[in-house]
């Protein structure tokens, strides 16, 4: 009678060990889920805002001043040594320069030095300098005058 009591006690001492395993791949599979969510969320807003920033510089700029002086004012930020940048955090929000400590994301317009038609890249980083996205922009000069 012992046998029998000691063999079910640890058949079912195997079962739970299998059922806890089974349980930390399943809440490791979340985890990565959520993850992969969260930076797949990040790298659709990133997009999203770089896809407006190179719109504004496109259709209200015909010189790179103008159009970054134009993404500034629908899109804030602030120009440092030519190159027009908007800092983020966590949920998006704009943050100034001085809580640039609570800055997660970093969207920019850097100048392209090509001296023929106005070019940029507008690339949205990570704090931790991973691009989530670049998008090459460039628009001709228009003469409304002619």
């Amino acid at each position: 009678m012992r046998g029998k009591a000691t063999l079910a006690l640890m058949e079912q001492l195997v079962m739970v060990m299998v059922f806890a395993l089974a349980a930390a791949l399943c809440v490791q599979a979340f985890a990565a889920s959520n993850r992969m969510s969260e930076t797949a969320a990040a790298r659709d807003r990133a997009v999203q805002l770089a896809q407006s920033a190179a719109e504004i510089m496109k259709s209200r700029g015909r010189d790179m001043a103008q159009a970054q002086s134009a993404a500034m004012d629908r899109l804030g930020g602030q120009l440092s040594q030519g190159v027009w940048y908007v800092l983020y955090d966590r949920d998006w929000n704009e943050v100034s320069d001085d809580g640039s400590k609570d800055a997660v994301y970093r969207l920019e317009a850097l100048p392209d030095s090509d001296a023929g038609q106005p070019k940029a890249e507008i690339r949205v980083s990570v704090e931790d300098g991973e691009t989530l996205t670049s998008l090459p922009v460039a628009w001709q000069e228009v003469d409304n005058h002619a």
